[in-house]
């Protein structure tokens, strides 16, 4: 079994904290890259 690499963007969690000037949260988005899985996912290689 592979080790999943995490996303540097959300750090592993799917989505992502938006917040506003005074650090509160004002909502949380998934995450764009990834399918929102907080994993990178590895393409395989077509071999035509």
């Amino acid at each position: 079994m592979k080790k999943q690499k995490i996303c540097h963007y959300c750090e592993g969690k799917g989505y992502v904290e938006i917040r506003d000037c005074t650090a509160e949260i004002q909502r949380e988005e998934t995450c764009v890259f990834y399918e929102g899985t907080g994993y990178i996912i590895e393409e395989k290689e077509a071999n035509n």
